[in-house]
């Protein structure tokens, strides 16, 4: 009887590591294949016991009946399989002094729900990880010529960000104004600071040189629709594969820019994806 329970076991754990696995790198398989493997697999750990060639043989089994006998199989499927497999098998086993006085159910059913629940946390932070990573393939180092500065800023291309300048249709860009406020004149700095939100046209305050620089922007925030002031720059370089070089659009000075991605200091328009796919 207890050989039974240790193949049950093995099995419950192995479907659960196999439907991680599928799961992650993103292979539909059979619910009857991924079992049949599971039963296999632990039928010959627990028959053959703890020897290395017994242990290995089993997992060449678990992954080649579910993922196919492929090479490429044991170099995708295989070291997620390992990892899943001996991060549960760690936890479990740190877990094992607390649980000894418990009946065989009850230790069954508390480990198996602990090793589910941490795979499924596991596979949510494995999405995220993956989001971060290919995200960050979105992230340049720039140097942005406004104001005669020359000022270097690291930027994140924004896919959502489509916002344009109404008359020329022009790409608008947000940039952290913390970044930048040490870059301007002081006679910008001024203006900006008397300008108001609540009568955006009235721009007096800067002077007919920088007046020629300014478009009104129609943004829309969580609340409601707001009108911003967007500054046309010289030239923006964005180093890449290849570079480009953007001039004459526009940019948003923006003071909530704690949550910009990757903390960056500006979100390009999606259109700087155009020449660095």
């Amino acid at each position: 009887m207890y050989g039974e329970w240790l193949v049950l076991i093995n099995t419950l754990y192995n479907l659960a590591i196999l439907t991680f696995t599928a799961k992650v790198t993103r292979v539909h398989v059979k619910n009857t294949r991924l079992l049949m493997s599971s039963i296999c697999s632990s039928l010959i750990a627990v028959i053959g016991g703890q020897m290395l060639i017994t242990i290995m043989l089993s997992f060449v089994i678990l992954i080649g009946i579910a993922f196919q006998f492929k090479i490429r199989s044991f170099q995708k499927q295989g070291p997620i399989v390992l990892v899943a497999t001996i991060v549960i098998g760690g936890l479990l086993t740190a877990l094992q002094p607390y649980l000894k006085n418990l009946s065989v159910i009850h230790f069954i059913l508390i480990c198996l729900l602990v090793a589910f629940g941490y795979l499924v946390v596991f596979y949510k932070q494995w999405g995220f990880v993956k989001l971060e990573r290919v995200s960050g393939q979105f992230v340049f180092d720039t140097t942005l010529k406004i104001f005669d500065a020359m000022i270097p800023l690291s930027a994140f291309v924004d896919t959502g960000n489509q916002c344009i300048e109404p008359l020329s249709g022009k790409p608008v860009h947000f940039v952290s104004y913390t970044a930048l406020r040490s870059h301007l004149p002081v006679a910008i700095r001024k203006a900006l600071s008397e300008w108001q939100e609540a009568d955006p046209y009235d721009v007096s305050m800067f002077s007919a040189d920088y007046q020629r620089l300014i478009r009104f922007i129609h943004v829309n925030t969580v609340q409601q629709q707001a009108v911003v002031l967007g500054f046309r720059f010289d030239e923006w370089l964005i180093k890449g594969e290849p570079s480009q070089v953007k001039s004459n659009e526009y940019i948003v000075l923006t003071k909530k820019a704690k949550n910009f991605p990757h903390s960056t200091a500006a979100i390009l328009h999606f259109s700087a994806l155009s020449n660095n796919s």
